[in-house]
């Protein structure tokens, strides 16, 4: 999400990714609700990270972008190693208990800081699903199944 405005004509952005490959300078990005692509010219990450947009020269041109989401289509993104997926992958995959109860279908990934949390709806409502080790034990890509342990208190 692209925030407040800059000097140059840097964009300060929240970000919701840990893979910072997919802003390095170079790369495409889609800006705004009509996905309009540009470069990222600079990165600077930190506290306060900060985009350098091609095409985004003053203030007022980034003050213009406030609020607007920036994305990188999954087949523009970096690689992840064996075993890790975009979150966007997840989406739509059947969310199963280690006995084998159905659970639902996870709907949406939240981004919470320490860790994700899965939304899963199914027959019972909605569960929310801490995407931690403790819980989350196997990922079939191919099945599209995310099979997870019930601990207590998930229901």
């Amino acid at each position: 999400m692209l925030g407040a405005f800059g000097v140059r004509g840097e964009v300060r952005v929240r970000l919701e990714t840990d893979v910072l490959a997919n802003l390095e300078p170079g790369r495409r990005v889609y800006v705004g609700p009509m996905r309009a692509a540009t470069e990222i010219e600079a990165f600077r990450p930190g506290v306060k990270p900060r985009l350098k947009l091609r095409g985004v020269y003053t203030r007022e041109e980034a003050r213009d972008l406030r609020g607007a989401e920036i994305a990188v289509p999954l087949d523009e993104a970096a690689p992840l190693p064996d075993g890790s997926y975009y979150g966007v992958e997840l989406i739509g995959v059947r969310v199963e208990a280690c006995s084998g109860e159905q659970i639902g279908v996870l709907r949406e990934v939240l981004s919470t800081g320490s860790n994700d949390v899965y939304l899963v709806r199914g027959r019972d409502g909605e569960v929310l699903v801490p995407a931690i080790p403790d819980v989350v034990q196997a990922f079939d890509p191919e099945r599209r199944v995310l099979t997870i342990d019930l601990i207590e208190g998930l229901r």
